[in-house]
């Protein structure tokens, strides 16, 4: 049975949101993308996804201000920090202050980004991951 919750992929890099789409979709998620911060802002308002993945590093609207912006457009949407910066006090800044429950790091795998969503959903519905994980 297919999931109806919506993921939103925010970022800039089409194989980024083209690959994310794919293995997203194929895990049976619906899947929306946006090509930019703004685009993904007026998208999380119509749709209220319950995961969002997004990227750091965009023109306009970068994903600090998407990711703060999107606490007053759809303040439910777990938020996954997609990113090519490692660095410590980036990662305190994104988890601790914007409400990022996760990130991942490019590249990333297909089994990272499955495993990554499936965490945070658990976080809305602790035992989907339970159940996911033992095929129920």
């Amino acid at each position: 049975m297919a999931n109806k919750d919506v993921i939103l992929i925010i970022d800039d890099a089409e194989c980024i949101r083209d690959s994310c789409c794919q293995v997203l979709t194929k895990a049976g998620y619906r899947v929306e993308t946006a090509i930019n911060g703004e685009i993904g802002l007026a998208k999380a308002g119509e749709l209220k996804p319950v995961v969002a993945l997004i990227d750091l590093d965009m023109p306009g609207a970068p994903g600090l201000e998407v990711m703060d912006r999107l606490n007053e457009i759809s303040p439910g949407t777990i938020r996954i920090v997609v990113t090519g910066n490692t660095a410590l006090d980036l990662e305190n800044e994104i988890i601790r202050k914007r409400r990022a429950v996760q990130y991942l790091t490019k590249p990333f795998s297909p089994e990272q980004l499955n495993l990554v969503v499936q965490e945070a959903l658990s976080i809305r519905n602790p035992t989907r991951l339970k159940e996911e994980r033992h095929g129920s």
